[in-house]
C-alpha cells in the first residue's frame, strides 16, 4: 500500500507542477478574457470526466479489486474499455455541438481543438484509472510522464507570442491533445476487444447488475461538479469570460492539492473497498481518520506558507493584471479544505457502495449552494460565488461523516 501510494502521488506531483506551472504562465501571456475561455474549456473537460468516472472509472475500481478470477477481471476490463470507447465517441459529438453553440460556427478551429482536448483527457483519465487499480504504477508514471514531456516540448517550440488570439488558444489546445494521446497509444492497441456479436450479452452481464449504482452514482457526479465547479458555468453566463478567470486565479495555488487527493483514491478506493468485503472496520476507519488528518494539517501548513509569501507572490505572478486577488485567495484556501474533506469521506462511502445515500448528500450540498448563487446573481456579486461552494461541500460534509457512520456500524454489527 506504501509503496504504490508513493508512486501514485509522485506521479500526480508530476501532472500537479505540469498544470500550475502551464496556468501560471497562461496568466501572465493571455489576457483574462482568454485565460478565463481556457477555464471554462477546462471546466467541461472535467465535467465529462466526472461523468466517466461515475459510469465507467469507480464501478471498475470497486469491482475488479473483488473479482473471483482472472476470466472475471478479463471481462470486467473489456467490458468497461469498449463501453468507455462508445462514451468517448459520445462525449466527442457532445462537445462538438455545445462548443459550436457556445462560440458560433465562425470559430470552427477553436471548437474542434477543444473538443478534442476533451476526448483526450477523457481517453487519459479512462487508461490511467485502469493502470492504478491493476496496481500498474509504474506504467502510469511512464505514461504520465511521455504527457508532460512531450506537451512541454511542443509548447517551447511552437510557442508565438504575437499569434492571433483564438489561434494561439486553438493551437495550445491541439498541443495537449495530441501528447495525451501519444502518451496513452500503447494501451489504446494493446486494449483487448470483445467480439462484435458477444459484445451485447457481456455488457448486459457487467452492467445490468450495477445499474442501480451506477445511476445514483452519476447522478452524484452531476451533484458534485455543481459543488465544485458550478460557478464557472454561472459567471461565464452571468459575468462573463474575464470574472471567470478572477476566479481560477485565486484558485489556482490549490489545484496541486486537489490533484493530491485524486491520487490518494486512486489508490484507497480499491484498497477501502477490500476491507470493506473482509468486514475489517478497524483498518478501515484508520485508514480514512489517517487520510482526513493529512490532509487537513497539509492544507493548514500550506496556507501558513501562502500567507507568508503572498506579497512576492502577488507582484510576481499576477501584477496588475487581477486585483484584489489575496482575499479571493484566502476564500479558495477554505473552500479547498471542506473539499478535500467531503472527497476523502466520499471515497470511503464510495468503497461502501453506499451511491445513493452520497448522491443525496451531495444533492442536499448543491441546493445549499444553488440558492447562494442566485443570491449572487441577483446582488451582482460574483465573489459570492466562492461562497456557494464552500456552505455546500460543509453540508455534504456532515450528511456523508453520519452516511459512513450508520454503514461502518452495521458493518461492525454484521461480522462480530
Amino acid at each position: 500500500m506504501t509503496r504504490r501510494l508513493v508512486h501514485a502521488i509522485a506521479d500526480q506531483a508530476m501532472i500537479s507542477a505540469f498544470n500550475f506551472g502551464l496556468n501560471i504562465t497562461l496568466i501572465k501571456l493571455w489576457t483574462p478574457e482568454d485565460f478565463g475561455v481556457f477555464t471554462i474549456v477546462s471546466a467541461v473537460s472535467l465535467f465529462a470526466v466526472m461523468i466517466q468516472n461515475a459510469v465507467i472509472n469507480t464501478p471498475l475500481a470497486v469491482h475488479l479489486p473483488i473479482a473471483l478470477n482472472e476470466t472475471e477481471k478479463a471481462l470486467l476490463r473489456r467490458t468497461f474499455s469498449t463501453a468507455n470507447l462508445l462514451l468517448t465517441l459520445l462525449v466527442l459529438v457532445f462537445s462538438l455541438g455545445g462548443l459550436a453553440l457556445c462560440l458560433g460556427l465562425a470559430q470552427e478551429s477553436l471548437i474542434l481543438s477543444a473538443s478534442l482536448y476533451i476526448v483526450s483527457q477523457f481517453v487519459r483519465e479512462y487508461y490511467r484509472g485502469l493502470l492504478a487499480v491493476e496496481g500498474q504504477l509504474v506504467a502510469l508514471l511512464l505514461a504520465d510522464t511521455a504527457y508532460v514531456a512531450l506537451a512541454s516540448a511542443a509548447l517551447i517550440v511552437l510557442h508565438e507570442d504575437d499569434a492571433v488570439r483564438w489561434q494561439s488558444l486553438s493551437t495550445f489546445l491541439l498541443i495537449l491533445s495530441i501528447a495525451g494521446m501519444l502518451s496513452m497509444f500503447w494501451h489504446l492497441l494493446t486494449e483487448d476487444r470483445p467480439a462484435l456479436k458477444d459484445f451485447p450479452g457481456e455488457m448486459d452481464a457487467v452492467f445490468r447488475p450495477q445499474i442501480h449504482e451506477i445511476r445514483w452514482s452519476l447522478l452524484g457526479a452531476i451533484t458534485t461538479d455543481i459543488l465544485n465547479r458550478g460557478y464557472v458555468y454561472v459567471a461565464a453566463v452571468f459575468f462573463g469570460p474575464a470574472t471567470v478567470a478572477q476566479l481560477q486565479a485565486g484558485r489556482i495555488f490549490f489545484g496541486p492539492l486537489g490533484l493530491l487527493t485524486v491520487a490518494w483514491s486512486r489508490i484507497a478506493r480499491p484498497q477501502l473497498a477490500r476491507l470493506s468485503g473482509l468486514g475489517d472496520t478497524l483498518r478501515f476507519n484508520a485508514l480514512l481518520r489517517m487520510a482526513l488528518c493529512s490532509f487537513v494539517l497539509f492544507n493548514i501548513l500550506f496556507l501558513a506558507i501562502l500567507w507568508a509569501a503572498w506579497p512576492y507572490l502577488s507582484a510576481t505572478l499576477f501584477g496588475d493584471k487581477y486585483q484584489g486577488l489575496g482575499f479571493l485567495v484566502a476564500g479558495w484556501g477554505v473552500a479547498n479544505v471542506v473539499i478535500q474533506v467531503r472527497s476523502c469521506l466520499g471515497v470511503g462511502a464510495q468503497a461502501l457502495r453506499q451511491f445513493r445515500k452520497l448522491t443525496l448528500a451531495t444533492i442536499y450540498g448543491a441546493l445549499i449552494s444553488a440558492l447562494i448563487v442566485m443570491l449572487a446573481c441577483l446582488l451582482g456579486q460574483s465573489a459570492w460565488l466562492l461562497v456557494s461552494v464552500i456552505g455546500g461541500e460543509s453540508l455534504a460534509i456532515l450528511l456523508v461523516a453520519r452516511i459512513l457512520h450508520c454503514s461502518v456500524s452495521r458493518m461492525d454489527m454484521q461480522y462480530s
